[in-house]
Order: C-alpha cells, then sequence, then structure tokens
C-alpha cells in the first residue's frame, strides 16, 4: 500500500518528548538488539557530506579527485567526528565506474567496478566502523537527471534495480548504522522547471522510490527489513509544491530526503547577507512548518541530506542562521547533514562557497568553523528537546456559528481566488477560519484598498477531519508589518493542487490545549507595492502564461527589453530587483497554477 501525503490523517499529539544529546549516540537499541526509524534518526542527529569526492564524475579510481579535492582519509572522518558530528554522509557517482553489457535475451547489464565498490567501502569503513552512521546513495548519475526525464521509467527502472543489487548484497552485513539513499536529486534537466517539477515528473520519482525500497527488502541480509531507506521528492525539493505528491511505501524503515538551502537569498542567492533579518526566519518557518504539517505530524521519519549557507564573509549571520535552523530541526526531530564542498571562496560563483573542513590540513576554516560550533551548541542545549514539537499542537476553537461570516458560498481554485472585503474588527477578534473540501494546505492573503501590499498567511492549526483550517489575528498583524487598519481584502490560496472552500469566518481566541505553541506560524510573509493581478506579466501583454518565462530568460539573457510596467511586474519578490530569483517565483507559480 502506499499513501499520498496529502491524504494522511495527523497521528495526533507525541506521547513523550525525547532527549538528545550528543551522549544517546549512535541511538537507543530495543531489547531485541533493533533500532526503530526514530531511534536512528535521532542517533544520526547531525551529519556531514564529504561533497565533490567520490560525487565528482572523472571516471576511474581517480575519479575521486577530479574535482580537485584530496583523497579522503581515516583522519578527515577523525576530525569530523571530533567536531560533534555523528552522521558522514558519502555522495558516491557510480555511472562512470560502471561496465555495460547484454544477456542472452539481449537486456543490458550494468556491472559496477569492484575495485570502486571496494574504494567506496574503505571510506564508509572510515565512519562505520567507530560507530557513526553513513548515508550511501546514487548521486550526479546522468542517466537519471535527463532531458527526458519523464518518458525513460522504462530506462531507468532496471538500471537503478541492479545498481541496488549489487550495492544491497555488497554491505549486506553492514548493520543498521548504515543508511542508503535511492537518488540524490532526481530531476529533468534543461527546462524552465527543472527544480519544480510537474506531476509526470513527480509520478516517475514515485515509480523509482518504489524500485529502490522493493530492489533493498528483496537482498539477502540480516537488516534487509529493518535498514533505514531515503526517498526524495522529486529534485529532493522540500517545498510542498514538490512532496506533497510523494508516494510513501507502507514501511517503518522509511524517511523522506530533503535539500533545503534556506533562506535561498540569504544562503546562497543575491539577497542581503549581512544580518539573518526576521525576513529570512520567516522563509525557516514557512518551511519547516510544511514539514511539520505534512510529515514529522504524520510520523514519517525526515532527514535533511544537504544544508548549508555559503561563505558570504558573512560569519556572525551565518552563525545567527545555524541556532535559527538547528534550533527548528530539533524541535522536530530532524537529522541534518551539512553540505561541504571545502570551497571557503569560490571563483565561478559565490553561492558555492560551502567549505568548513580544509582538506589540506584537517582543521576547520576561520570563517566556518563558528557556524559549525553555533550549531553544536543547539545539539547540546539539554534545554531544547529533540522532537519536542514533532506532532502540530491542538487548539480548541470556537464554534463557527458564533463567528462573523466574511464569505459564504463555493469557490474552487487552483491558486488564488477572488478578493473579499475584510473589516479591522474581523481582523482583530482572534483568527480567521477557513472550511475547505481538499487535501491541499490552504493560505489566506490580504491587500491593501489598492490591492497591494500582498502578504500571505499559513495556518497555524487545520482540522483535517472537519476540514477548517484556522489563521491568528497575531499572526495576521505580524505578516502585515504595519497597521492592521489599512487591510482592505482577503482571499484564499492553495499551496498545491485544487483547493474548494466554502466558507471564510471571523472567531474568538483559541486556547492551547496539548503540546506547545510552534517558534513562528508566519508562513509566507510578501510584500509587494504593485498591483499584484499585474504581477507575472513580463512582456506586458496583460495575460500571465508561459510566454512570460520565455521573455523573462531572454532579458536576463540580454536578448530582451522590459517596458517600465513589465519590469515592475517582473519583481514577483518585492525587493527592488529584477534578477533570477524573480523567474525561479514565476516558475514555481506557473507549476503550482498549472499554467
Amino acid at each position: 500500500m502506499k499513501k499520498h501525503l496529502h491524504k494522511l490523517l495527523s497521528a495526533g499529539v507525541a506521547a513523550a518528548m525525547l532527549f538528545s544529546t550528543l551522549t544517546v549516540f549512535p541511538g537507543t537499541v530495543s531489547a531485541e538488539g533493533t533500532m526503530k526509524a526514530d531511534d536512528i534518526t535521532e542517533g544520526m542527529t547531525i551529519g556531514w557530506n564529504i561533497g565533490n569526492s567520490l560525487d565528482a564524475n572523472g571516471g576511474g579510481l581517480s575519479q575521486e579527485t577530479s574535482w580537485g579535492n584530496p583523497v579522503i582519509t581515516q583522519e578527515l572522518i577523525d576530525a569530523v567526528k571530533a567536531k560533534g558530528f555523528n552522521t558522514i554522509r558519502v555522495p558516491t557517482t557510480w555511472y562512470k565506474n560502471v561496465t555495460q553489457s547484454t544477456d542472452a535475451s539481449g537486456n543490458p547489464v550494468y556491472t559496477i567496478n569492484p575495485d570502486w565498490l571496494a574504494r567506496v567501502k574503505e571510506v564508509v569503513d572510515y565512519a562505520y566502523n567507530q560507530g557513526m552512521y553513513v548515508i550511501l546513495n546514487l548521486h550526479h548519475e546522468e542517466w537519471i537527471n535527463r532531458s527526458d526525464f519523464p518518458t525513460a521509467y522504462n530506462e531507468m527502472s532496471p538500471r537503478l534495480i541492479q545498481m541496488w543489487e549489487q550495492i544491497a548484497a555488497y554491505f549486506k552485513d553492514y548493520d543498521q548504522h548504515l543508511i542508503f539513499e535511492g537518488m540524490n536529486e532526481p530531476r529533468q534537466i534543461g527546462v524552465l522547471y527543472e527544480w519544480q517539477g510537474n506531476a509526470d515528473c513527480y509520478a516517475v520519482v514515485n515509480k523509482l522510490n518504489a524500485d529502490f525500497v522493493n530492489t533493498v527488502r528483496s537482498i539477502d541480509s540480516p537488516y534487509k527489513d529493518t535498514r533505514l531507506l531515503m526517498i526524495p521528492s522529486y529534485a529532493a525539493s522540500a517545498y510542498a509544491s514538490s512532496y506533497s505528491s510523494l508516494e510513501i511505501p507502507d514501511d517503518d524503515y522509511v524517511a523522506v530526503s530533503l535539500h533545503a538551502y534556506t533562506p535561498y537569498n540569504f544562503a546562497m542567492g543575491d539577497g542581503d547577507h549581512t544580518v539573518f533579518s526576521d525576513n529570512y526566519k520567516s522563509d525557516l518557518d514557512s518551511l519547516f512548518s510544511d514539514i511539520q504539517y505534512y510529515f514529522t505530524d504524520k510520523d514519517i521519519p525526515v532527514v535533511l541530506g544537504e544544508f548549508s549557507a555559503s561563505n558570504f564573509d558573512n560569519t556572525n549571520a551565518r552563525c545567527d542562521w545555524a541556532t535559527y535552523y538547528l534550533t527548528w530541526t530539533k524541535k522536530l526531530g530532524i537529522p541534518c547533514v551539512l553540505w561541504d564542498n571545502n570551497a571557503i571562496t569560490n571563483s565561478v560563483s559565490a553561492s558555492e562557497a560551502h567549505g568548513y573542513l580544509n582538506r589540506s590540513n584537517n582543521t576547520w576554516y576561520e570563517a566556518s568553523e563558528p557556524v559549525v560550533d553555533a550549531m553544536m551548541a543547539v545539539i547540546d542545549d539539554n534545554g531544547i528537546a529533540w522532537g519536542s514539537e514533532k506532532h502540530l499542537p491542538t487548539y480548541e476553537h470556537a464554534d463557527l456559528s458564533t463567528g462573523d461570516v466574511i464569505w459564504e458560498g463555493e469557490n474552487s481554485i487552483t491558486e488564488a481566488s477572488s478578493a473579499v472585503p475584510i473589516t479591522k474588527d474581523q481582523l482583530t477578534k482572534g483568527e480567521i477560519a477557513v472550511v475547505y473540501t481538499s487535501g491541499s494546505k490552504p493560505v489566506i492573503a490580504f491587500m491593501d484598498s489598492s490591492w497591494g501590499n500582498w502578504t500571505e498567511v499559513g495556518a497555524y492549526s487545520i482540522d483535517e477531519e472537519k476540514g477548517i483550517a484556522y489563521y491568528s489575528s497575531e499572526d495576521i498583524a505580524k505578516a502585515w508589518g504595519g497597521d492592521i487598519s489599512t487591510i482592505g481584502s482577503i482571499c484564499v490560496k492553495t499551496t498545491g493542487g485544487e483547493c474548494t472552500y466554502t466558507k471564510i469566518v471571523a472567531l474568538g481566541e483559541s486556547t492551547l490545549t496539548t503540546g506547545t505553541t510552534p517558534m513562528q506560524t508566519t508562513e509566507t510573509t510578501t510584500s509587494v507595492s504593485i498591483d499584484y493581478w499585474l504581477l507575472g506579466d513580463v512582456n506586458d501583454d496583460d495575460t500571465v502564461n508561459v510566454a512570460d518565462i520565455v521573455y523573462f530568460s531572454k532579458y536576463l539573457l540580454g536578448n530582451a527589453e522590459l517596458t517600465k510596467r513589465g519590469h515592475d511586474n517582473a519583481d514577483l519578490n518585492g525587493d527592488s530587483k529584477v534578477n533570477g530569483m524573480d523567474l525561479t517565483i514565476l516558475r514555481q507559480w506557473m507549476v503550482e497554477s498549472n499554467v
């Protein structure tokens, strides 16, 4: 049986808090000697990627150093362990060390070079033999990340199955400290929606994930049924629009694999890197509240296989980012694995300066060591309990019949509804309730009387059984960032797929009954001073469609001009700049809206 995430019901509130310090590593073992999935993820706690080494693609045994990094040594892993990391992720590219032949029926046979397998084992053993957790995967496989991804399943499937048959058999005697990750960032390359995907792409990822899980479970091993297996969303995207259609096998030892270099403008983009602002915190609140809603609240394990903030000579801000990030993930019970490519600066792209440990001498870079120390301070903080906010808190809400009806009817949307008026009294009652009949998680948006200052707020509480999403007045005021009496209207927006809603009601305040109030419940805050209904109309033709993406791409390449209104419409994130981040937002909107 497989479960679509948007159809899963809430699993309730945690019965007891799990405690986390490095002293509980490597995990709690049951009386039978077998760890549960939660035991494994808690033992993993925080990890480190050996980036740009075995995952380089030079070919042969020299592949390991083909991207300029030195040979991996036991001393390197010792330095990582001494710093406090419990987990080593070993990104590994295999295809350059695979021989293709055919069987008697003419079917392709893929055979991994035994010398490459032996070298991978040697690196795995550097960590595994010290009791660390190790993640081994398929990484940078060009036969997976391809331009015809949506139609290439029949070609990819047998190859993926054969790869994992060999890897799982080779490591069959390794216990639960060895974790397999089926793919890295499976995606369709060379298209405008490469990092967002579409329904056809999501379906292929689901089928490949199922092939991976079924294959590993079929290989004879004492741990074949209890080895933790990580399955990625499309492109390992940590955004609900991409993972809400992810199918999770009915398997107690499967974890969702996500990558989150978030907030992107701070971590890798061209935003302000000098201060980790409240706006950046709001981005993380949005990210993790969605992960909480879709995964941890349903007791679905999650591993953040890659995260980092590139070095922009902003160590203090990165420390603030690390503290806020790890506090969220520790409370949700999510192990995070730091991406390290050994580049403290990068002449090609400043956004790829993810160097933390200097591999030439196994010492920590001066600009990055304080960032790692900030992470470890959170992990070692006994005041932050591991998994303490894994489940959503529950609230007692006022009955809808006692509220002030803002709108009533029936409206089905795939993006945003038309706006309806709302008053200050309704905004300050305590909370807004939206009654909906859809699995997708809605948000509400507000505008001023000029249709400007578009601001979105996510639900802080959802009653899935009754289909009611609740949004607090406090969150609305915080997101608006000013006098809420200037709010003129409200509309409903879906986060993915169709949403049908029937009522918007202003209610009195709720009462917290179980759990704890999340760090921050504001989902997304985006303020713009221009007419929202023109946003995305880059070619200024009074419509928003794929032609705007094409025109936007030409403009960024210097092959097109923008009118004044087209320029304003292209500034989708409202930062007074028009760049690739705005194009990314437009692409994402197109995917979610099925435009």
